[in-house]
């Protein structure tokens, strides 16, 4: 019996240490590259960067930061770049309009917030960033191009940054209708027209020519952390993995709308399958036109031969009586 409590106590002790030497070495490279399948709890713990060792995060820490635990990452060393926007749908209780609660220009409309989506990377030099896509960070589309405009230097005016914040645009038919960010359907940075003015209803309408050189560099810049300017859109960020969010806080389904964002369909496998349906159709059409031209000529030649026949016919019937025949 106390060789057995002897053996157990050992086996704690190995397992403590073992545990302590993990966590040591953790923080070593806080972004590890992605394994297929659903995320667990551990692999979350090692993609999310960690505040400084021995900083102790009480409980009143935790309710001022519903989207994260990580105030205190340290980011130097660390470039961020621009991924992709996306828009969710405010939810409505209304289930009368399915949702759409806003009404405007005769109908109800959904109203959406925008966000952007960026990665952590490491600068390779020349503006090239080495991203972990691993983890999706989501944050509001303001916080984001805000902080953007900081690190380049500010907006230089009369260009798409004039309608960073939602402007009024002018009035159609009765219809107002306002200007603010919006994703086009590459998911690229763009302006674009709303019906509301926190821009939330997206409307069809056009919108003013830019030339988006403003908003191209957003998207293209490795912005270097090491002086403090992501610290800010890193802490408001959702941070996801597998389409989930590293706290579970996210009931608007933001980090769900950015993995169908960011993932891409391969749909190798469906064009060949069709490839192959094409290539039988094309043989089955092949064949049934060679079918309908072989039994055209087959009717035609026999048509030929009964009439040759009847002709041969008429012609004896005519011959005179004792005439030679030559």
């Amino acid at each position: 019996m106390m060789k057995l409590v002897s053996i157990l106590g050992l086996a704690g002790v190995a397992s403590a240490a073992a545990s302590s030497s993990t966590a040591a070495a953790g923080g070593a490279n806080p972004i590890v590259p992605i394994s297929k399948g659903e995320a667990t709890a551990a692999d979350i713990s090692h993609r999310i960067l960690e505040g400084e060792e021995g900083e102790d995060e009480g409980e009143g820490d935790n309710e001022n930061n519903d989207n994260n635990n990580n105030n205190a990452a340290d980011l130097s060393g660390y470039s961020l770049q621009y991924s992709t926007c996306l828009r969710t749908k405010i939810a409505s209780d209304d289930d009368a309009v399915e949702g759409n609660s806003y009404y405007v220009d005769g109908a109800y409309r959904a109203q959406y917030n925008l966000y952007a989506t960026f990665r952590l990377c490491t600068d390779q030099g020349n503006g090239k960033c080495d991203c972990d896509d691993s983890v999706e960070y989501a944050t509001e589309m303001e916080n984001f191009l805000g902080s953007s405009l900081n690190y380049l230097g500010g907006a230089g005016g009369g260009d798409e940054t004039d309608y960073l914040e939602c402007t009024y645009g002018g009035a159609e038919n009765g219809v107002d209708y306002y200007l603010g960010p919006q994703c086009s359907e590459e998911r690229e940075l763009v302006i674009g027209t709303y019906y509301d003015e926190d821009c939330t209803v997206k409307a069809s309408y056009s919108t003013p020519s830019f030339s988006y050189d403003t908003f191209s560099s957003i998207e293209s810049t490795c912005q270097d952390c090491s002086n403090g300017g992501c610290d800010e859109v890193y802490q408001d960020a959702h941070q996801c993995v597998n389409g989930r969010d590293a706290t579970g806080n996210d009931d608007e389904g933001i980090c769900s709308a950015a993995k169908r964002a960011t993932t891409a369909v391969d749909y190798s496998r469906v064009k060949h399958r069709h490839a192959g349906a094409v290539l039988f159709v094309k043989v089955f059409v092949g064949m049934l036109v060679i079918g309908l031209i072989g039994g055209a000529m087959f009717l035609t030649y026999t048509y030929y031969l009964r009439h040759r026949g009847d002709r041969a016919e008429h012609l004896v019937e005519h011959v005179p009586t004792g005439a030679a025949l030559t």
